[in-house]
Protein backbone atom coordinates (compact mmCIF):
# COMPACT_ATOMS: atom_id res chain seq x y z
CA UNK A 1 0.00 0.00 0.00
CA UNK A 2 2.53 2.15 0.92
CA UNK A 3 4.44 1.66 -2.14
CA UNK A 4 1.25 2.14 -4.52
CA UNK A 5 0.60 5.46 -2.77
CA UNK A 6 4.27 7.19 -3.48
CA UNK A 7 3.82 5.86 -7.18
CA UNK A 8 0.48 7.55 -7.52
CA UNK A 9 2.20 10.22 -5.74
CA UNK A 10 4.89 10.63 -8.11
CA UNK A 11 2.30 10.46 -11.42
CA UNK A 12 0.43 13.54 -10.24
CA UNK A 13 3.13 15.92 -11.11
CA UNK A 14 3.24 14.53 -14.27
CA UNK A 15 -0.28 14.40 -15.18
CA UNK A 16 -1.02 17.99 -13.97
CA UNK A 17 1.99 19.03 -16.28
CA UNK A 18 0.77 16.76 -19.46
CA UNK A 19 -2.80 18.28 -18.65
CA UNK A 20 -0.99 22.04 -19.23
CA UNK A 21 0.82 21.20 -22.36
CA UNK A 22 -2.70 20.09 -23.90
CA UNK A 23 -4.31 22.65 -22.88
CA UNK A 24 -1.74 25.39 -23.42
CA UNK A 25 -1.57 23.30 -27.11
CA UNK A 26 -5.48 24.03 -27.23
CA UNK A 27 -4.98 27.79 -27.07
CA UNK A 28 -2.30 27.67 -29.59
CA UNK A 29 -4.38 26.00 -31.99
CA UNK A 30 -7.16 28.46 -31.38
CA UNK A 31 -6.25 31.64 -30.44
CA UNK A 32 -2.91 33.94 -31.78
CA UNK A 33 -1.54 34.19 -27.71
CA UNK A 34 1.91 33.55 -27.29
CA UNK A 35 1.43 30.79 -25.01
CA UNK A 36 5.05 29.17 -25.47
CA UNK A 37 4.31 25.80 -26.84
CA UNK A 38 6.99 25.06 -30.01
CA UNK A 39 7.40 21.47 -29.74
CA UNK A 40 4.90 18.66 -28.50
CA UNK A 41 4.97 14.64 -29.16
CA UNK A 42 1.75 13.52 -31.44
CA UNK A 43 -0.25 12.04 -27.70
CA UNK A 44 0.05 15.82 -26.38
CA UNK A 45 -1.35 16.80 -29.93
CA UNK A 46 -4.11 14.86 -30.32
CA UNK A 47 -5.48 15.10 -26.50
CA UNK A 48 -5.82 19.14 -26.69
CA UNK A 49 -8.23 18.39 -28.97
CA UNK A 50 -10.77 17.62 -26.10
CA UNK A 51 -9.71 20.77 -24.36
CA UNK A 52 -10.77 22.86 -27.64
CA UNK A 53 -14.02 23.99 -25.55
CA UNK A 54 -12.35 25.17 -22.26
CA UNK A 55 -10.48 27.87 -24.64
CA UNK A 56 -13.78 29.02 -25.96
CA UNK A 57 -15.59 29.13 -22.47
CA UNK A 58 -12.10 31.05 -21.12
CA UNK A 59 -12.70 33.18 -24.36
CA UNK A 60 -16.48 33.49 -23.42
CA UNK A 61 -15.70 34.98 -20.68
CA UNK A 62 -13.15 37.53 -21.45
CA UNK A 63 -15.28 38.71 -23.75
CA UNK A 64 -18.19 39.27 -21.18
CA UNK A 65 -15.89 40.93 -18.97
CA UNK A 66 -15.10 43.08 -21.75
CA UNK A 67 -18.87 44.01 -22.61
CA UNK A 68 -19.62 44.82 -18.73
CA UNK A 69 -16.36 47.40 -18.70
CA UNK A 70 -17.23 49.12 -22.06
CA UNK A 71 -20.46 49.59 -20.99
CA UNK A 72 -19.93 52.60 -19.51
CA UNK A 73 -18.25 54.17 -22.74
CA UNK A 74 -20.55 52.78 -25.42
CA UNK A 75 -23.45 52.05 -27.10
CA UNK A 76 -24.92 48.50 -27.48
CA UNK A 77 -24.50 48.49 -31.21
CA UNK A 78 -20.86 49.48 -31.06
CA UNK A 79 -20.07 47.26 -28.15
CA UNK A 80 -20.99 44.25 -30.49
CA UNK A 81 -19.46 45.04 -33.14
CA UNK A 82 -16.12 45.49 -31.18
CA UNK A 83 -16.81 42.36 -29.22
CA UNK A 84 -17.53 40.11 -32.67
CA UNK A 85 -14.69 41.74 -34.01
CA UNK A 86 -11.73 41.25 -31.19
CA UNK A 87 -12.95 37.53 -31.10
CA UNK A 88 -12.47 37.67 -34.80
CA UNK A 89 -8.82 39.13 -34.44
CA UNK A 90 -8.10 36.55 -31.15
CA UNK A 91 -8.60 33.48 -32.90
CA UNK A 92 -6.74 34.67 -35.73
CA UNK A 93 -10.18 34.87 -37.82
CA UNK A 94 -8.65 30.85 -38.56
CA UNK A 95 -12.75 29.46 -38.72
CA UNK A 96 -13.52 32.18 -40.47
CA UNK A 97 -11.22 31.48 -43.13
CA UNK A 98 -12.23 27.91 -43.04
CA UNK A 99 -16.24 28.75 -43.49
CA UNK A 100 -15.02 30.96 -46.51
CA UNK A 101 -13.32 28.06 -48.39
CA UNK A 102 -16.22 26.02 -47.65
CA UNK A 103 -18.64 28.31 -48.79
CA UNK A 104 -16.79 28.55 -51.94
CA UNK A 105 -15.93 24.36 -52.49
CA UNK A 106 -19.77 24.40 -52.58
CA UNK A 107 -19.73 26.19 -55.37
CA UNK A 108 -18.15 22.67 -57.15
CA UNK A 109 -20.26 20.53 -54.78
CA UNK A 110 -21.32 17.43 -57.33
CA UNK A 111 -17.34 17.22 -58.07
CA UNK A 112 -15.83 16.12 -54.60
CA UNK A 113 -12.21 16.54 -56.34
CA UNK A 114 -12.67 19.77 -57.35
CA UNK A 115 -13.92 20.49 -54.19
CA UNK A 116 -11.50 19.17 -52.33
CA UNK A 117 -9.07 21.45 -54.48
CA UNK A 118 -10.80 24.76 -53.67
CA UNK A 119 -10.39 23.82 -49.84
CA UNK A 120 -6.75 23.60 -50.61
CA UNK A 121 -6.79 27.06 -52.15
CA UNK A 122 -6.01 29.77 -49.38
CA UNK A 123 -7.62 32.47 -52.17
CA UNK A 124 -11.49 34.29 -51.20
CA UNK A 125 -13.88 33.93 -53.80
CA UNK A 126 -17.22 35.46 -54.27
CA UNK A 127 -19.28 32.98 -52.16
CA UNK A 128 -16.81 32.65 -49.22
CA UNK A 129 -17.08 36.88 -48.96
CA UNK A 130 -20.58 36.69 -49.09
CA UNK A 131 -20.71 33.35 -46.26
CA UNK A 132 -17.87 35.47 -44.02
CA UNK A 133 -20.14 38.93 -44.19
CA UNK A 134 -23.30 37.48 -43.92
CA UNK A 135 -22.35 35.47 -40.39
CA UNK A 136 -20.24 38.04 -39.54
CA UNK A 137 -23.27 40.53 -39.64
CA UNK A 138 -25.92 37.77 -37.99
CA UNK A 139 -23.54 37.49 -35.12
CA UNK A 140 -23.31 41.63 -34.42
CA UNK A 141 -27.04 41.96 -34.92
CA UNK A 142 -28.00 38.74 -32.57
CA UNK A 143 -25.95 40.24 -29.98
CA UNK A 144 -27.00 43.86 -30.51
CA UNK A 145 -30.30 42.98 -30.34
CA UNK A 146 -29.53 41.14 -26.85
CA UNK A 147 -30.00 42.84 -23.37
CA UNK A 148 -29.92 40.96 -20.16
CA UNK A 149 -29.12 38.07 -22.47
CA UNK A 150 -25.54 38.83 -23.17
CA UNK A 151 -23.57 38.44 -21.09
CA UNK A 152 -24.13 34.29 -21.04
CA UNK A 153 -25.05 34.87 -25.11
CA UNK A 154 -20.88 35.81 -25.26
CA UNK A 155 -19.97 33.07 -22.47
CA UNK A 156 -21.53 30.38 -24.00
CA UNK A 157 -21.40 31.03 -28.00
CA UNK A 158 -17.83 30.44 -28.32
CA UNK A 159 -17.48 27.12 -26.21
CA UNK A 160 -20.18 25.75 -27.54
CA UNK A 161 -18.92 26.30 -31.04
CA UNK A 162 -16.00 24.47 -30.17
CA UNK A 163 -17.35 21.50 -28.75
CA UNK A 164 -19.79 20.97 -31.76
CA UNK A 165 -16.23 21.07 -33.65
CA UNK A 166 -14.68 18.29 -31.16
CA UNK A 167 -18.15 16.27 -32.25
CA UNK A 168 -18.81 17.24 -36.04
CA UNK A 169 -15.16 15.14 -36.37
CA UNK A 170 -16.36 12.28 -34.38
CA UNK A 171 -14.96 9.17 -36.33
CA UNK A 172 -15.10 11.20 -39.51
CA UNK A 173 -12.52 10.12 -42.01
CA UNK A 174 -9.97 12.79 -42.41
CA UNK A 175 -9.09 14.04 -46.18
CA UNK A 176 -5.78 15.32 -45.98
CA UNK A 177 -2.46 13.60 -45.23
CA UNK A 178 -0.83 16.09 -43.90
CA UNK A 179 -1.45 19.11 -41.57
CA UNK A 180 -2.12 19.61 -37.77
CA UNK A 181 -5.74 18.21 -38.79
CA UNK A 182 -3.44 14.67 -39.42
CA UNK A 183 -2.84 14.70 -35.49
CA UNK A 184 -5.93 16.25 -34.16
CA UNK A 185 -8.91 14.46 -35.58
CA UNK A 186 -9.49 10.54 -36.22
CA UNK A 187 -7.41 10.30 -32.87
CA UNK A 188 -7.94 9.64 -29.22
CA UNK A 189 -11.76 10.27 -30.61
CA UNK A 190 -13.75 9.22 -27.84
CA UNK A 191 -11.78 10.26 -25.33
CA UNK A 192 -11.48 14.00 -26.41
CA UNK A 193 -15.39 14.29 -27.00
CA UNK A 194 -15.80 12.16 -23.78
CA UNK A 195 -13.82 15.35 -22.21
CA UNK A 196 -15.28 18.31 -24.60
CA UNK A 197 -18.85 17.22 -23.67
CA UNK A 198 -17.86 17.24 -19.54
CA UNK A 199 -16.47 20.84 -19.88
CA UNK A 200 -19.14 21.73 -21.72
CA UNK A 201 -21.80 20.09 -19.76
CA UNK A 202 -20.12 22.21 -16.20
CA UNK A 203 -19.85 25.37 -18.22
CA UNK A 204 -23.15 25.08 -19.26
CA UNK A 205 -25.00 24.17 -15.89
CA UNK A 206 -24.92 27.79 -14.09
CA UNK A 207 -26.70 28.76 -17.18
CA UNK A 208 -30.14 27.35 -16.80
CA UNK A 209 -32.81 28.02 -19.58
CA UNK A 210 -30.46 29.46 -21.36
CA UNK A 211 -27.91 26.61 -21.90
CA UNK A 212 -30.71 24.73 -23.07
CA UNK A 213 -31.94 27.34 -26.00
CA UNK A 214 -28.09 26.79 -26.49
CA UNK A 215 -27.12 23.47 -26.84
CA UNK A 216 -30.21 22.67 -28.66
CA UNK A 217 -29.39 24.19 -32.17
CA UNK A 218 -25.85 23.24 -31.85
CA UNK A 219 -26.85 19.58 -31.42
CA UNK A 220 -29.49 19.83 -34.72
CA UNK A 221 -26.18 21.34 -36.74
CA UNK A 222 -23.86 19.23 -35.45
CA UNK A 223 -26.45 16.68 -36.92
CA UNK A 224 -26.72 18.14 -40.08
CA UNK A 225 -23.32 19.17 -40.61
CA UNK A 226 -22.14 15.28 -40.14
CA UNK A 227 -24.75 13.67 -42.65
CA UNK A 228 -23.86 16.93 -45.06
CA UNK A 229 -19.81 16.09 -44.75
CA UNK A 230 -19.96 12.40 -44.75
CA UNK A 231 -22.32 12.48 -48.45
CA UNK A 232 -20.40 15.26 -49.94
CA UNK A 233 -16.91 14.45 -49.47
CA UNK A 234 -17.04 11.53 -47.47
CA UNK A 235 -14.68 12.84 -44.20
CA UNK A 236 -13.68 16.10 -42.90
CA UNK A 237 -10.60 18.75 -42.92
CA UNK A 238 -9.85 21.70 -41.03
CA UNK A 239 -12.14 24.04 -43.47
CA UNK A 240 -14.94 21.98 -42.52
CA UNK A 241 -14.72 22.17 -39.35
CA UNK A 242 -14.28 25.87 -39.02
CA UNK A 243 -17.45 26.34 -41.04
CA UNK A 244 -19.26 24.12 -38.47
CA UNK A 245 -18.12 25.88 -35.32
CA UNK A 246 -18.90 29.75 -37.21
CA UNK A 247 -22.64 28.62 -38.04
CA UNK A 248 -23.01 27.21 -34.96
CA UNK A 249 -21.50 30.12 -32.47
CA UNK A 250 -23.49 32.57 -34.64
CA UNK A 251 -26.30 29.94 -34.22
CA UNK A 252 -26.03 30.00 -30.15
CA UNK A 253 -26.00 33.67 -30.14
CA UNK A 254 -29.18 33.99 -31.92
CA UNK A 255 -30.67 31.31 -29.73
CA UNK A 256 -29.79 32.88 -26.49
CA UNK A 257 -30.52 36.23 -27.47
CA UNK A 258 -33.81 35.97 -29.10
Amino acid sequence: MPFSRAAAAQRIPVIVGSIITEVRLAASFLTILPVGIHSANIGDVAASYGWFPLIGFMLGGVLASADYLLAAFMSVPVRSTLLIAGLTVITGAVHLDGLADTADALGAWRDPERALEILRDSRIGTFGAAAVFLVLALKVVALASAAHARPTALFLAPGIARWAMVALSYKLNYLREHGAGSALLGVQDQRNLRLASIISLVALLPAGGAAIRAIFPAIILVGIFRLFYARWLGGITGDLLGAGGEFVEAAVLVAVTS
